[in-house]
């Protein structure tokens, strides 16, 4: 039975809406945090989507996308297993890494991080956790494409496009009262 794309787009909305609440809460005992979780449920909601015209209407829809769900954990933990361990450049640069103490050899991440204009940044960059600023510096400072990206971190489209978004979000955060003017309430002297 072959249903028109809004059709099938409603009830895929009103099947699973429900649910959401829930696949977050189980998605983030898997993950342990709330942004790999939301990039789990995410990616759950794209492939059920994508499969959800060959689910029978008559199973157990819950079942189904907690399969999904774990399916999709376990194949991202062990690509995560797989990858060998990252370490920030900012805890190992390349010349230590080298046994050489010197700062001639410093890594590229190193070199841009010091060569922004303000402190403050640099010091907001910094607090960015390690998948978000790998994320908004390849796409920023190294101006690689989106889909570059995941395949350089072995991860879906979705995900960056998510993580850059958070990662922009939270330096705006951190920046916002750099502009005064900005937040400032208008003066009556010059509104006269």
């Amino acid at each position: 039975m072959t249903s028109s794309p809004v059709s099938q787009t409603a009830e895929f909305e009103r099947a699973v809406g429900p649910l959401r609440a829930e696949l977050q809460r189980v998605a983030r005992r898997y993950t342990g945090n709330a942004h790999d979780a939301e990039d789990l449920v995410q990616e759950t909601l794209a492939k059920a989507w994508n499969g959800f015209e060959s689910f029978d209407p008559g199973t157990n829809l819950r079942a189904w996308l907690f399969r999904i769900m774990v399916n999709t954990w376990i194949s991202g933990h062990r690509r995560t297993e797989r990858r060998p361990r990252e370490l920030l450049t900012d805890t190992f640069s390349d010349a230590q890494l080298a046994g050489d103490r010197s700062s001639a050899h410093r890594s590229a991440e190193v070199e841009a991080l010091q060569g922004l204009p303000d402190g403050r940044l640099r010091q907001a960059f910094a607090a960015l956790p390690g998948t978000l600023s790998r994320a908004v510096y390849y796409a920023d400072v190294g101006q690689y494409a989106y889909k570059e990206i995941a395949e350089m971190e072995g991860i879906p489209l979705g995900t960056v496009m998510s993580r850059i978004h958070r990662a922009r979000k939270q330096l705006r955060l951190a920046l916002s009262d750099l502009d005064p003017a900005r937040h400032a309430a208008p003066d009556s002297a010059t509104a006269a």
